[in-house]
């Protein structure tokens, strides 16, 4: 199996690239919030088990897609320096045992179109982060635009490109 996990800050685009990118490879999207809104459901997010919760669901469903051999899964997070690695290295020692691959993208783009985006409609349908005092508080106390230090990634500003765009050049790159 292949896992292309696509990382980057709040409204840089990960779903709806991940949706182009479905298209292309016929690959399933587990998008990030479907396990917070499972677990938030029954847990605030202040709870110390909510979190832990949504890395057990997204491992879980990792490890079956890859021991199913499903031909891949297209997954989206916002990566917090730190705070995310053992979760990210889990992913990839489930792909090692599996004798699958994961595939890293970390998308970007300038500060002025993040905000903007922030007020896209889907945002609201998803129940995301779509304050733009709320985003400025979680990127000063959250590290998100960085680069996963212990692994390769494709790095793409989406800037000026569109999904569709963005996703043919992550299926090229990766021979998806």
């Amino acid at each position: 199996m292949k896992l292309v996990f696509i990382y980057g800050p709040p409204a840089v685009g990960k779903l709806t690239v991940a949706k182009e990118l479905s298209k292309l490879t016929g690959y399933r999207i587990l998008h990030n919030h479907l396990a917070i809104d499972l677990v938030e459901s029954v847990f605030d997010r202040d709870n110390k088990k909510f979190w832990e919760l949504i890395d057990v669901y997204r491992r879980h469903l990792i490890e079956a897609a890859a021991s199913e051999k499903l031909d891949g899964v297209i997954m989206t997070s916002v990566n917090i320096k730190g705070i995310d690695d053992d979760f990210v290295k889990s992913l990839a020692n489930i792909m090692d045992t599996n004798s699958g691959n994961m595939h890293f993208v970390q998308l970007s783009c300038e500060m002025t179109e993040l905000e903007k985006r922030l007020g896209e409609p889907s945002r609201k349908q998803h129940g995301k982060l779509n304050d733009t005092a709320m985003f400025r508080d979680f990127i000063s106390k959250n590290q998100v635009f960085h680069s996963i230090d212990f692994v390769s990634s494709l790095k793409i500003d989406n800037t000026d490109l569109t999904p569709e765009e963005t996703a043919k050049k992550i299926a090229e790159h990766y021979g998806l």
